[in-house]
């Protein structure tokens, strides 16, 4: 949390990357603490870590926030606001929404009091997979229009491909964000603005992650090697690229921090091979560093 936080005269974040570059450092971290696999019944929990040079508490975990339950395997999780409502004055970086990847559990952690978070709300799978039939909540970004946008990648019964689950500003279930079909797999995404776009990868349906990692399972077309990037005003799918050998497994994505840049990249666990997009004539492109070709269109 740093001092961008009290600007009367403007919205949560920065306004661009220069602007954070000049921006104070960070005094606390906020990091999740699993037991997943350690054989500790104990829920897991949301460290915060004081990251203050000057403090006497120094790199140290000063607040534990536990969640209600135990098993949810924390995973990745984002604020209610960010840079993309700058522009909005009321909108405040407040709310941390952290999912259970392994329970679809949804935790809202109230922030205000910086030093000592506490969960605000959860938002039960039970509810989320009656309303919208998605489960296995993973990557949390915030939209522009102050809504929260979650990748699942499952359906009520864990099946693929899962989608995309709209949370409004007060924490209701707003229903699905996509619209129309062309999914087969769901994991992370990044959107771009400015480019009218979202990129997504694929991992696989919960009912083949979860019990264990099966190399057979790849062979037999379980898992994704695909890469989807949307029309943002659409909600549909645009392109697809088909990765290939090369582009088993492409989980996490990033944008360029430069909003008007239309570079990003994707990572390829199973292939160990990083890709790159960009759109250079109209319409995007990848390629895999490893190999310098360039993936061919899907369907």
């Amino acid at each position: 949390m740093t001092a961008h936080d009290e600007h009367a005269h403007c919205g949560p974040g920065y306004a661009s990357p220069a602007e954070a570059l000049q921006a104070p450092r960070e005094q606390l971290l906020y990091v999740n603490a699993l037991y997943d696999a350690t054989g500790i019944d104990a829920p897991d929990y949301l460290a915060t870590v004081d990251v203050d040079p000057a403090a006497p508490t120094y790199a140290q975990v000063i607040q534990r926030t536990p969640m209600p339950d135990v098993g949810d395997e924390l995973h990745h999780f984002g604020w209610n606001a960010c840079s993309s409502c700058h522009g909005a004055a009321h909108k405040a970086r407040r709310y941390l929404i952290v999912p259970g990847f392994g329970s679809s559990r949804i935790h809202i952690i109230d922030v205000a009091a910086a030093r000592a978070p506490r969960l605000h709300q959860v938002i039960e799978p039970a509810a989320v997979k009656q309303k919208t039939n998605l489960s296995a909540p993973h990557t949390v970004h915030c939209l522009t229009d102050g809504h929260v946008l979650i990748s699942m990648l499952g359906d009520a019964a864990g099946n693929a491909p899962g989608g995309f689950l709209l949370v409004d500003a007060a924490f209701n279930i707003a229903g699905h964000w996509q619209k129309g079909d062309g999914m087969r797999f769901n994991y992370d995404f990044w959107y771009q603005p400015r480019h009218n776009v979202m990129v997504s990868s694929e991992l696989a349906a919960p009912n083949t992650y979860m019990p264990s990692f099966n190399l057979d399972d790849v062979a037999a077309g379980k898992y994704g090697s695909r890469v989807c990037f949307w029309d943002g005003e659409r909600r549909a799918i645009a392109q697809t690229f088909a990765l290939g050998a090369q582009g088993r497994v492409p989980l996490e994505v990033r944008f360029q921090h430069n909003p008007d840049s239309s570079h990003g990249f994707v990572g390829a666990t199973l292939s160990s091979t990083m890709w790159h997009w960009h759109k250079p004539n109209g319409r995007w492109e990848i390629a895999g560093w490893a190999e310098h070709a360039p993936a061919q269109p899907g369907r």
